[in-house]
Parts: C-alpha cells; structure tokens; sequence
C-alpha cells in the first residue's frame, strides 16, 4: 500500500485543527463553569473557610436591607410622637410660633417706640 503525502499532510492539519478547536471549546466552557460556580457562591454565600470569614448571599443581604428599609420607613410615618417626622413636624411649629411671637413682639416694641418718641425722633407732641 502506498501512502500519498498530500493525504498525510491534510490529516495531520486536519486534525492539528479539529484539535486546537477542541481545546478552545473545552477552555472556554471551563471559563463559563468557573464563572457559573463563583457567581453561585456569590448569590448563596459561603461559609468561613481557610481563615476567610463567611461571606453572606444575596438573600440574606436582601434580608438584611428590607428590615433597615422598614425602620426608616417607620421613620418617616408618623406614629404619634417618637418618629423623626413628629420630631420635624414638632420642630416646624415651635419655629412657626417663635416667628409668631417674634412678630407680635415687633409690633408692640414699634407701638412703644411710635408713642414714647421725643421731639428729636421727628415727632411732635
């Protein structure tokens, strides 16, 4: 049998590229799987290993944020004294009564002054 060094030389590439593909192809599904398991480790978290402290997932991250958000949430509602808004609402209306009698003490103090001025105030008696 003889034996055509074409057909050697084309094998040989055929299979050099069937194999430089297979190994492209097995990387990059090695890259997606390392990449499938870290962010699976992410989203469930992991426990302390090796010296690392444990890492929390993202449920229990979310768990986390919904009780912060209720308390500020409770925050913001009033509840008939102790939330910051009665605090604020509180806060604007001793500043409003303070304007109040701010005014009606201008008023007065403009009054004593209009009738206890002298002569040299422009005014005559």
């Amino acid at each position: 049998m003889h034996v055509n060094p074409a057909w050697v030389a084309a094998i040989a590439a055929a299979s050099t590229g069937a194999g430089a593909f297979l190994l492209w192809l097995l990387r990059l599904l090695w890259r997606t799987v390392r990449r499938t398991i870290q962010f699976l480790d992410d989203f469930f978290g992991e426990p302390p290993r090796d010296g690392l402290p444990p890492r929390r997932g993202v449920m229990a991250t979310l768990a986390e944020h919904e009780k912060l958000l209720s308390r500020l949430v409770a925050e913001t509602e009033p509840n008939g004294g102790t939330s910051l808004r009665d605090v604020v609402a509180r806060t604007a209306q001793d500043v409003a009564d303070v304007l109040d009698e701010q005014t009606a003490v201008r008023a007065r103090l403009e009054a004593f002054d209009a009738k206890h001025a002298g002569p040299d105030k422009g005014e005559t008696k």
